[in-house]
Parts: structure tokens; sequence; C-alpha cells
């Protein structure tokens, strides 16, 4: 069985107990939930109009809370495997675009601004850690080809904290170096917020230099070969 039906598998059967929550996709409760969002989109530049794709969007809750916190000037898109997750986000969201999808899949010329990702990476399922691992640095790397400006995901934290079983936790450290090594040296590592995980935050080096285009910064953007 491949991942992506794992997943499914994974996913399905507790969405269906707990339709509508927090719960049903895995989330404590709202305040948690939302801490976690508010982290995602922490270091974006949202000053503008730009187009937020939601990796695993579930039922959309990320543009629910958008919404709640009145952010402007964004076009939300999410991309979701659960066929009755989608169908439950288009029947409570008419107004934004939904797709059944596997990410990994995705033509490279589609591009969005920002990716996001909010807890996809915990639950592994009947999958086996090392394959989980590297299915999670593909998911990484499928982001970065499909982002103009930046990628936001989140990790459970291996740093003293309990690790249930079922879960799946990685050192801060080392998926801040594979981001830095692998697709830009513009890398933040959000540790500092109570929940067990982190958040890496990884921004293309050309949309950098658009930011920074003045002569004191030029030199620090001779080496960008992206």
């Amino acid at each position: 069985m491949s991942i992506i039906k794992k997943q499914i598998e994974a996913y399905q059967e507790n969405f269906l107990e707990n339709l509508g929550t927090p719960e049903g996709t895995f989330q404590n409760n709202l305040e948690t939930q939302y801490l976690r969002f508010s982290r995602l989109i922490k270091f974006f530049r949202l000053e503008q109009e730009n187009t937020i794709h939601d990796i695993g969007c579930g039922i959309c809750d990320m543009y629910k809370y958008f919404k709640s916190i009145n952010l402007k000037n964004f076009i939300y898109s999410g991309t979701e495997i659960v066929p009755e997750m989608v169908n439950y986000g288009k029947e409570k969201y008419k107004d934004i675009k939904i797709f059944n999808q596997d990410i990994l899949k995705i033509d490279d010329s589609i591009k969005y601004d920002y990716l996001v990702l909010s807890g996809v990476f915990n639950l592994p399922g009947k999958t086996d850690r090392k394959e989980w691992k590297e299915f999670c640095f593909k998911m990484i790397d499928k982001m970065f080809e499909l982002c103009n400006k930046a990628i936001s995901f989140n990790f459970l934290t291996t740093n003293g904290t309990f690790q249930a079983p079922e879960l799946f936790y990685l050192d801060p450290t080392e998926v801040f170096n594979y981001c830095l090594k692998k697709h830009s040296r513009f890398v933040v590592l959000d540790n500092n917020y109570p929940l067990y995980e982190f958040t890496i935050t990884v921004y293309n080096a050309k949309e950098m230099e658009k930011e920074f285009d003045s002569k004191p910064f030029k030199k620090y953007f001779k080496n960008n070969n992206e």
C-alpha cells in the first residue's frame, strides 16, 4: 500500500467520527490550532496580495483562521488527499479552491507565492519511520519547487518532550540544516512557543534579493544562483 493510501486510511475514520471539529483532524483544541497557524505565517510578508496554498488543508481551518484575524490581500487554496475532507471543505467554503490531489504529482509550472503545511508530518500511520522521513523531506522539496516567495511547515520536536509511539518527531537542527543546504540560506527556525513542536520558514533567495534591493545589500546576493 502506498504512503498516500495509508494516510487516507489513518485520517478518514477519525474525521468521520469527529466531523467538523478540531479533533477530526487530530488537533487538540482551537487555541493550540490557531497558535500553530499564527507561527506558520509569522515571517511571511503579507502587506500586498499573495496566493497562499495550504498543503494537507483538511477542512480549511487555516482559511477560517485567516478570516478570524481579518487577514487581507490573500487568495487561499488548498490540497487534501482525504475525499470526505475535500467535500466538507467545498461545501463549507464555496469561494475557495480545494484540490483532491497528491502534492508530489503537481506540475512544477504551477506556482504559489506561499505554501504552508501544518501537522501533516506528525502521523506516519503504518509507514516505516525511515520511509516516512524520506517522504517528509520530499514534500518539503516539492513545496519549495512550487513557491515564488517562501514555504512554512512544522514538525513535532525531539527536544525534551514526551514522545508518543504513534507520532513522528525530528530534531529541529536537522530540518534547519537540510533546508539551509538544499534550498536557501534564508531559513527561520521558530522554536519559541509552548507547543512541543517547531516551525520552519524558508525564503526563496530571489525574493529576498527583491526585498533588499539597494546598494548596501548588493554584495550579499552576488552568489545567488537560485
